[in-house]
């Protein structure tokens, strides 16, 4: 049956469709399930195969594994099904596809034992081509697992996060295709990082935290852009830094006592939240201080924590007079409390053009910060007092 509108146009009386009862998941593409594969540890990513007939063999065509350990003393016995090494083993023998796109291997707990196992799992990952390889041990572990030779020299590493393991540092490095390196708790030399610098042309982004040995960082190439400083070994201190094309540098955490700036002429953004562990902070805290505002004085966004306004609050008690800065983003990560006041009264005045004021009150829950309200508004009001003084 027919009938005309109005204006003309012609309306059939027609029934919607039955809503299908055909199986949706089923009928995704594999794209768009190894996608959601991706989000997912591998375990969770095993369990898919209840959902549909379709789904069961599907988790063993993933190019992505994920596996997490328990990150705990005491693991299930060697004979238990949950027994963690005996899960990875499991996963990797029916495991069909020919390429790993990612193959991660964190909070597991090792031991010596472990070591030829390990050994097969990332020969596994390396033959069908990883882009990107993390392991990350339990920092609980009692053992660092030294890295296997093939290691050193494939090629395919896009991305290589390492915790808790043991680099041969007389090694030659060839990762030409590496743009992100992160090293956390291992022993390295000034030597072994200038061979990863050369065996790594197109690396953009190097984290370091954690480690010992490293004094004198020279960084020549024009692709990296991106440090990361994280609380260096105990006894461990880079003397200097030379990184005349570096954009960012973040300098975390605490035991950076002996930190030097030489040439960081093209940073962009510069991240100083770290401490320096001493009973006075005014012994050791000044000169490193002025020498690190001197240097990043021509830094449009500069970052600074607690420690640091600390000992800035020191220097601007002493009348010590404040380098001239071009930062027109200054980012405060601290608890800000009044004795915090003449530290930000002395950045400020160094930062004639400053555009941006941030500040992330740390150490504070939300119900303290509530309680404490009243004292935060007259921070903030004295605060704005003393940019309206120095600006």
């Amino acid at each position: 049956m027919a009938e005309t509108s109005v204006h003309g146009a012609i309306h059939r009386e027609c029934s919607a469709p039955p809503l299908s009862r055909r199986d949706l998941i089923s009928g995704l593409p594999d794209a768009m399930i190894h996608n959601i594969f991706s989000f997912l540890p591998i375990h969770d990513v095993v369990k898919t195969c209840v959902l549909s007939k379709r789904w069961r063999p599907t988790w063993t065509t993933a190019t992505d594994l994920v596996f997490v350990g328990y990150d705990v003393y005491f693991e299930p016995p060697p004979d238990s099904p949950l027994f963690f090494p005996s899960i990875v083993d499991s996963v990797l023998s029916q495991f069909s596809s020919p390429t790993v796109k990612k193959f991660h291997l964190t909070h597991f707990m090792y031991d010596e034992a472990d070591h030829p196992r390990i050994d097969l799992w990332l020969r596994f990952a390396v033959r069908r081509s990883v882009e990107d390889l993390r392991l990350r041990l339990s920092q609980r572990s009692r053992f660092f697992y030294v890295l296997p030779e093939f290691l050193y020299c494939f090629s395919r590493l896009v991305r290589l996060d390492v915790g808790k393991c043991c680099f041969s540092l007389d090694m030659t490095i060839w990762w030409p295709c590496l743009k992100v390196l992160s090293i956390e708790d291992a022993q390295l030399s000034d030597d072994f990082l200038g061979r990863i610098f050369r065996g790594c042309p197109v690396l953009e982004s190097l984290v370091l935290s954690s480690c010992e040995g490293v004094n004198n960082i020279i960084i020549d190439s024009l692709c990296l852009k991106k440090l990361v400083l994280v609380s260096l070994g105990f006894g461990s201190y880079v003397k200097k830094l030379c990184a005349p094309h570096l954009l960012s540098l973040r300098v975390i955490g605490g035991n950076h006592a002996g930190f030097r700036l030489d040439d960081v002429s093209s940073l962009v953004e510069a991240d100083l939240d770290f401490s320096v562990e001493s009973r006075d902070p005014n012994s050791k805290g000044r000169d490193l201080l002025r020498h690190l505002l001197e240097k990043v004085r021509g830094v449009p966004t500069i970052t600074t924590g607690g420690w640091c306004l600390q000992v800035l609050s020191l220097l601007e008690m002493d009348g010590v007079p404040s380098p001239l800065s071009k930062c027109q983003n200054l980012i405060l990560h601290a608890p800000v409390n009044q004795w915090d006041l003449p530290g930000i009264a002395y950045m400020l005045r160094s930062s004639q053009c400053l555009e941006k004021l941030v500040i992330y009150l740390t150490g504070d829950t939300l119900l303290s910060l509530m309680k404490n309200l009243k004292n935060i508004l007259t921070l903030t009001k004295k605060i704005f007092m003393i940019m309206e003084r120095e600006l």
